[in-house]
């Protein structure tokens, strides 16, 4: 008797611990079952289940539902292709009868567009300067000042003119500073805040040569005690374009926060092409930078209509358009494999050159995110010059069997050599829209204190 209750007690446990198995195996393939895909005309795509789970393609549909070898009676596959119909729906089955989710798959031609890889100016205004920042003055009296800070003027002001005169860019105010001569008392600052445009009245402060940072061949300068820069969020990579729209995908990331950034409007702007000229290699713990200029003399590239968590968007102008470099497929998510890829980005000067990586984990997405890969620096060089992913190279594209997979987003702080790409599916989904703009060709300088 005692015998029997032992075996009893070991059959259920032995049921319990093969039921919870199949819990969590089935769990696991309820989650990652996709709720769409999309293929292209002629690829083949084999999808396998595990009992108590099972496929439904319908009865007039021609995709067969397949039982695995015998070794494996518990599993069953199915394999899609265009063969009769270009989109259909499979279902997945609870024991066969209970419908738990249905696969939508859709066999079409995937967009062409052309990669980037340059290295691009990110500006949000072409109006004015931003004052990121306040500083004393010191002037002939031998006194500190604090001009800006008492005519109430405030970090992330957009200065739009002074007495009148238009300000473009912070060579504008140097000039005007310059020139100024004490007719009257006080200068009239045109701001923008919070896009509301207001007048202010500043007393500027006559300090000596070789003070506050004046330039040596000054003798006297005016100063306004202000930090200024071109409305600029930095420097990034463009990734892709299309040619006969004109539209284009930069960054692949949002564009949040940058000195001046609380005063404008980050939904509007233009990119510039851009100059690297210096390289900070990143290390674990402390991200590498690329060091690059605007090209204040170079012609705009195109015009930023919209900032999202994919990254930024618009449309180029027509001087960027090459029609000599030749369109690539954007690669849909099912065509993704994990293995050697490559990216294009600009190390130094204005080059693009491509650099070798490999994809090591793909994430399954049902609906665009900004996460859709893990992504690893392998090319020596690239490694020897910036130790890995660095700030700039954001929006690199990725590229995989001659398609546009993904772009650079994110690096791993404590591992510069890996970081995250976003899905070039999702940011082709972006660029998909019309919108009114009035591009304004104007390009600056940096961060100048007067």
């Amino acid at each position: 008797m005692k015998f029997n209750k032992k075996k009893l007690r070991i059959f259920w446990l032995g049921l319990i611990i093969v039921t919870g198995l199949l819990a969590i195996s089935t769990t696991h393939e309820f989650l990652v079952f996709p709720e769409s895909l999309k293929l292209t005309p002629g690829q083949k795509m084999t999808l396998w289940v595990h009992y108590p789970f099972a496929f439904y393609s319908g009865k007039n549909s021609h995709i067969p539902v397949q039982l695995a070898p015998f070794a494996n009676l518990l599993t069953e596959h199915i394999v899609l292709d265009s063969k009769g119909s270009n989109e259909f729906d499979v279902q997945l089955r609870l024991f066969g009868t209970i419908p738990v989710k249905k696969l939508h798959v859709k066999f079409a031609n995937p967009p062409l567009v052309v990669p980037g890889g340059q290295a691009i100016g990110v500006m949000f205004s072409s109006h004015g300067v931003v004052i990121v920042g306040h500083l004393p003055v010191k002037g002939v009296d031998r006194k500190l000042h604090y001009p800006a800070k008492d005519a109430g003027l405030k970090v992330g002001d957009i200065l739009l003119a002074i007495n009148n005169f238009q300000v473009s860019r912070v060579s504008d105010v140097e000039f005007i500073l310059k020139n100024y001569k004490p007719v009257t008392q006080k200068l009239v600052l045109t701001i923008k805040r919070r896009n509301q445009t207001e007048a202010i009245k500043i007393q500027p402060i006559l300090c000596l040569n070789g003070e506050n940072g004046a330039h040596l061949h000054q003798e006297l300068r005016y100063m306004l005690g202000i930090f200024i820069e071109d409305p600029a969020a930095g420097v990034g990579t463009l990734t892709f374009y299309d040619p006969l729209t004109k539209r284009f995908a930069g960054l692949g990331h949002h564009i949040a926060e940058f000195p001046g950034a609380k005063g404008l409007s980050l939904q509007q702007g233009e990119i510039v092409s851009a100059t690297i000229n210096g390289i900070k290699i990143g290390i674990p713990g402390e991200p590498g930078e690329k060091i690059g200029v605007c090209n204040p003399n170079s012609n705009l590239i195109g015009q930023i209509e919209r900032n999202n968590r994919f990254g930024i968007y618009g449309k180029l102008y027509d001087n960027f358009i090459d029609p000599f470099v030749k369109p690539i497929p954007i690669a849909y998510s099912s065509q993704i494999k994990e293995g050697p890829a490559e990216i294009y980005t600009v190390i130094k000067g204005s080059r693009v050159e491509k650099f070798k990586i490999e994809i090591i984990k793909i994430f399954q997405q049902n609906e665009p995110r900004d996460k859709g890969m893990i992504i690893r620096i392998t090319d020596p060089v690239l490694l020897k010059q910036t130790g890995g992913i660095i700030q700039g190279m954001s929006g690199s594209p990725i590229i995989q069997a001659g398609r546009l997979v993904g772009a650079v987003t994110h690096v791993f702080v404590n591992d510069p050599t890996r970081g995250y790409g976003v899905l070039a599916e999702w940011m082709n989904n972006e660029i998909n829209y019309n919108t009114e703009h009035d591009p304004k060709p104007e390009v600056g300088k940096r961060r100048k204190a007067s």
